[in-house]
């Protein structure tokens, strides 16, 4: 069954194929859009928070992830933000701008936070 463009199915294998293959491809789709650009380390974490969370926080906020899904979907922004391997730390760059860090989005407590406020 589809509704409001989320399948839903007894099957989990199912569910997260159905669900989630679409979004990596979009959002490595996009992603791609914006590779050959030459931004800086802050756009390239603005376009992530602007267009690359709300593709699958939608989804996300309407049934669960696997642990493999996430890491997909991590290793994807990071691999765009550092076109390939990291640089840094991930904490690194998930902290705080006051702790040298550039305020990155961290998806596992992103969708967690949304699971407890909903």
């Amino acid at each position: 069954m589809k509704i409001l463009d989320v399948y839903f199915t007894y099957d989990l294998r199912k569910r997260q194929e159905l669900n989630f293959e679409e979004i990596l491809k979009s959002l490595s789709k996009t992603l791609k859009r914006w590779e050959w650009r030459h931004l800086t380390l802050y756009r390239k974490i603005q376009i992530v928070k602007t267009s690359i969370i709300p593709k699958f926080m939608f989804r996300a906020s309407l049934i669960s992830l696997t642990k493999n899904v996430i890491k997909l979907i991590d290793s994807t922004i990071y691999s765009f933000i550092w076109k390939g391997k990291d640089k840094i730390k991930r904490l690194a760059l998930i902290s705080d701008y006051k702790n040298g860090g550039l305020r990155m989005p961290h998806i596992q407590t992103m969708i967690d936070t949304q699971r407890i406020v909903s």
